[in-house]
Formats: structure tokens, sequence, C-alpha cells
């Protein structure tokens, strides 16, 4: 039997270790406890790259995003609903709620452009690492490939279709993905 301070303190002491560790951390200890094994909270070492304080550094939002938030009304608080940042590192993590190929396509393409954003300054993508995103998320039309962009070409500013060239968005494309942005935030 465990007493629900027993059980805070536990909790407390999980949170206290990076986020990715903290249930693994919670079931470990909470095992030890109800195994006999009392833990105690000062008794337990962290060092200090695993604490908490440490553990992320400040992302500095690059001026072109600001700008890209404030001309559409946009609260920057989206990003955490789009992307995991730490550090210079930026992963995606937003689901694509659309069953149509060459739509999940477009969005994919103008996503990427914001991600490619936070490193470089500039709202591109490159059609390679376009095409295998969409090959890893299984939303892409092969045969149509190709044509989904051209059809959409007004969204891009150098549309050349040739795998290694970066394809800039265009003021309709940034536009758009203010839309996309809103209808994955307010999902």
């Amino acid at each position: 039997m465990i007493t629900t301070e027993k059980l805070k303190e536990i909790a407390d002491l999980a949170k206290s270790v990076p986020e990715v560790f903290q249930l693994k951390c919670f079931d470990l200890l909470l095992s030890h406890y109800l195994s006999g094994q009392v833990v105690k909270h000062d008794t337990v070492k962290i060092p200090p790259e695993m604490k908490r304080e440490s553990r992320r550094q400040p992302f500095v939002l690059p001026i072109d995003i600001k700008a890209f938030l404030n001309q559409y009304t946009l609260d920057v608080a989206v990003l955490n609903k789009l992307y995991y940042t730490e550090g210079k590192n930026i992963r995606p993590v937003y689901k694509l709620k659309v069953h149509k190929k060459a739509t999940a396509q477009i969005q994919h393409a103008l996503l990427m452009a914001l991600e490619n954003a936070f490193t470089s300054g500039e709202f591109k993508f490159n059609i390679k690492t376009l095409r295998q995103r969409c090959r890893d998320l299984k939303c892409i039309d092969s045969a149509n490939f190709t044509a989904i962009l051209r059809k959409n070409a007004a969204l891009f500013k150098n549309l050349s279709l040739d795998d290694e060239e970066s394809v800039f968005l265009s003021s309709e494309g940034k536009a758009k993905l203010a839309d996309i942005i809103e209808g994955i935030v307010n999902e």
C-alpha cells in the first residue's frame, strides 16, 4: 500500500529529471518503493546535465518567422504545437489530418518551408526532401508528384522541379501556410 503523500513525493522526484525520462523514472521509483526499497529524495544524486533547468537551451526565433507570424496575426505559441525545438535543432511534431495525397503533399511542402526558415531564415524546401517525407509518411502520389507541384505553382516563386533545387514560397504560398497552421492548431 502507498500513501498519497509518498506517491506525490515519487512524482515530484520523477519531475526533476528531463521530460523524456520522467515516466521511466516514476515507474522505477514506484517499483522500488513497493518492493520495500525505500527511496529518499535527498539520497538520489541527479547529474547536472540531467537537471530540468539545463536540458533545454532557449531557441532564438529568426526575424523572418517573427515577421511572418506578425503579418498573419499568428501567436508565436502556435509554433510549439507544430515543432519541437532544442538549441539549434527542430523537429516536426504536427500530424496532418488530410486524406488526399495531393493536399498532404502541398501542406508538407509549405510546412517544410517554415521548418527550414528556423535555420536559414528563408521559407524554402527541397523537392527531393519533400518527396522523401511524403514517402515516409505514406502520402505520396508518385505518378502525379510533379504534376501536383505544377498545379500549385502559384504558391512558389521558382518551381524548377529539379530535385536538388530549393523552392521558395511566394506571398500566396505564405498566406496558404498561415491558413494551414491555423487549421492544424484549431483541430
